[in-house]
């Protein structure tokens, strides 16, 4: 049901890096391991095409990280981003923005038609559901669809257990935020009938750090879901219910720019339903049949206040004060279905033939209010108070087909061929925008509909080799292609005192992407290396205005931000990626790193200077102790990142100094059947003040967080 590219062998192993406990807690590779998102089937991770990563069961019920995003920052090539909002963390990949990262739920795609070119819509998702997560990293377009150009995030849920009746609670006290965060599941399988629920809810304060508390940090969540399946002879069918809801604000650090600011989201809500239907028809050569469809909903509710102090020099002005309020409302409705069809040819050849739908339609209520007053009233003409009403409803439909063969051409020689054909079309459907000013009247404008297409087709080939004792080689090729969102190309809109307008002209983003990656695993060692290349051009990004008419005449000034979304931005990335661990002795060493350069280039600029961190790692050893009535697990490490300096905006040069941090994760089982088990881990020991690369919040201080967990 889900999708991806088989990899990583070592992955399980150093799955255990994945998180806290990752390293700790994951099971050891084995080639009997299997993974769904390389292939959209089930496959062996050794003979993956790609390089993925698997983040299991044991790894996620072990966390207690405040967000599933911070267990995903010690793979290798992905980083963490906040965009400033508490508890609403998202990741990057290989460079990629988020908005590039595709994110699936049981193979079912989160799109989010609201975010820009930096940001979608978070992992908004009950943890406790989880099964595995598994991250592919690179462009596969191909087999999942638009928005994966960076690599491909699939969060697999729990689907029923191995006993009638079984679950698991979980609570967890984190000291750098003061917060609580508790779940509970019960799941189980009886006969041909399976079933899971699941719930959590967590609150959690302002973030503490080495200069204090954060204001406007502090964030609550709360999830449920279900799944029931029931199996009648080679035919079985699937429901999930998912819900998950978010409520946090902006932090902004206060350096006098304004005298008023705050940004606010008190509710970001999903709620999913998904059907599954999955035939093994086992013929001579039609193998499998799988179909799903979902239905999805995801509601924003944003407010924003801004307030702007401005001296003028002039004595009969003053000072100009400019106050902005904006609330928006607005809601998203996705409707998807996947047919996927698989078959055994002769000549050893396994085939994927799929189709998929996808619709979004956007409805977004806009209330904003602006004020502009000089200190001593004069002149008129800048004194005044303006109110804006703005109705808009959109729609994006893209229906594709995609094929994939592989072909084991030798006993060590097997060649992967895939491909995508895209039918895309954007639609504003209506809208309208009343303007009421105090010194001018009321001002009514309907927006007129339009609409806009797009196709594309895309390509991937991938050529693997095992000839070599206890070695998997493998060479790959493989296009990414990102449509441009509702909001890009239909929305204006607004947020820290800057407004955004939409561009309905924009191409969608490509990318060319080449990968050579290696798996070793003999002589008690694992490793998974990658060494890869990608190249994207008609980045999307957003541009000052300069009195263009799609900026209706409006031009940056200093008391209000002007932009334009435009393809303008290429960027050419290069890295190398290992994860390696040895097993030969008492104490486990590993290490994880990513080395990556990254090029931006602009019509006027080009620089390699683009805020990636060059080199990032994670080092450490663990150990296992057993003992009679328990098993203690300890992992000490290292976690690190070079500097890095971003010059995209030649105005606003921005430096992160480099950093790292000592942590100390310690877990222990016991009980009959290991049915407790304490967590305990101590982060930031040495009490660093940094901040990542990608997250405006500074980082927390030196903190402990404390699980429990029974599982009956």
């Amino acid at each position: 049901m889900c999708i991806q590219f088989k990899s990583c062998f070592v992955l399980s192993a150093l799955t255990l890096s994945l998180s806290q406990y990752a390293i700790a807690n994951t099971v050891s590779p084995k080639e009997e391991t299997l993974v769904v998102t390389t292939t959209r089937s089930a496959s062996s991770l050794w003979n993956s095409p790609a390089t993925i990563q698997i983040i299991d069961k044991e790894s996620l019920s072990q966390s207690t990280a405040s967000s599933i995003a911070d267990q995903l920052r010690d793979i290798p090539g992905v980083e963490v981003t906040d965009n400033s909002l508490a508890g609403r963390k998202q990741i990057r990949i290989r460079g990629e923005a988020s908005s590039r990262v595709l994110l699936l739920v049981d193979g079912q795609e989160v799109t989010y038609q609201r975010g820009g070119q930096n940001f979608g819509a978070g992992i908004l998702i009950d943890e406790s559901a989880l099964e595995r997560i598994e991250v592919v990293k690179g462009p596969y377009s191909v087999l999942y669809g638009s928005q994966a150009i960076g690599g491909v995030v699939n969060l697999i849920t729990q689907k029923g257990g191995d006993k009638p009746f079984g679950g698991s609670i979980k609570v967890v006290y984190d000291s750098a935020t003061m917060g609580w965060r508790e779940s509970a599941l019960i799941s189980g399988t009886i006969g041909d009938f399976e079933y899971r629920f699941n719930g959590s809810y967590a609150d959690h304060g302002d973030r503490d750090t080495p200069d204090g508390r954060l204001p406007n940090t502090h964030f609550r969540n709360n999830g449920q879901g279900a799944w029931l399946g029931y199996k009648i002879d080679k035919h079985k069918f699937g429901l999930s219910l998912d819900r998950y809801d978010l409520s946090t604000q902006s932090y902004y650090a206060d350096e006098g720019k304004y005298q008023e600011f705050s940004v606010k989201v008190p509710k970001l809500e999903r709620e999913k339903i998904g059907l599954f239907y999955d035939y093994d028809i086992d013929a001579d050569y039609f193998k499998k049949l799988h179909i799903d469809a979902y239905t999805q909903q995801i509601e924003r509710k944003f407010e924003n206040r801004v307030g702007v102090v401005t001296p003028t020099g002039s004595p009969r002005i003053g000072n100009l004060t400019v106050k902005n309020r904006t609330q928006s409302e607005d809601t998203q409705n996705t409707y998807g279905m996947t047919m996927q069809a698989n078959f055994t040819l002769p000549a050893n050849n396994e085939l994927i033939l799929g189709a998929q739908y996808q619709q979004d339609k956007v409805k977004q209520t806009s209330v904003g209010q602006t004020s502009l007053n000089s200190t001593t009233g004069f002149p008129p003409a800048v004194n005044y108070e303006k109110q804006s009403l703005l109705h808009n409803r959109s729609k994006q439909t893209n229906i594709s087909i995609f094929a994939q063969n592989d072909w084991k051409i030798a006993d060590d020689w097997s060649w992967a061929m895939g491909a995508r054909q895209y039918w895309l079309k954007s639609e504003l459907q209506s809208g309208d925008e009343t303007v009421h000013h105090n010194k001018t009247g009321t001002n009514y404008k309907a927006l007129s509909s339009t609409s806009v297409r797009d196709n594309a087709f895309i390509i991937s080939s991938n050529l693997r080799y095992s000839g070599f004792k206890d070695t998997e080689l493998r060479l790959a090729f493989a296009q990414g292609y990102v449509f441009p969102t509702l909001v890009q190309q239909f929305m204006n809109t607004t947020a820290g005192g800057a407004v955004t307008y939409g561009n309905r002209d924009l191409e969608a983003e490509h990318s060319n992407n080449v990968e050579f990656g290696a798996r070793y695993k003999g002589n008690n060692w694992y490793i998974d290396s990658a060494i890869y290349y990608s190249e994207a051009k008609d980045y999307i990004t957003s541009v000052a205005c300069a009195g263009e008419r799609i900026c209706e005449g409006n031009s940056k000034t200093g008391r209000a931000d002007y932009f334009y979304y435009d393809n303008i931005d290429r960027a050419k990335t290069y890295g190398m990626e290992v994860m390696a661990q040895y097993q030969g002795w008492s104490i486990t060493p590993y290490v994880s790193a990513n080395v990556m350069r990254r090029q931006f280039i602009t019509p006027t600029l080009k620089t390699w200077d683009t805020g990636e961190p060059t080199v990032t790692t994670r080092i450490g050893a663990k150990h296992l102790l057993l003992l009679n009535n328990m098993n203690l697990m300890s992992d000490l490490y290292l976690r690190s990142a070079t500097q890095a300096k971003d010059h995209r905006n030649p105005e606003n040069k921005q430096h992160y100094a480099g950093w790292a941090t000592v942590n100390l994760s310690l877990s222990s089982e016991f009980g009959h059947n290991d049915q407790y088990r304490i967590n305990f881990d101590l982060n930031n020991i040495l009490n660093k003040r940094y901040q990542t690369a990608h997250e405006s919040i500074p980082a927390a201080g030196i903190n402990a967080a404390v699980g429990l967990t029974w599982a009956f």
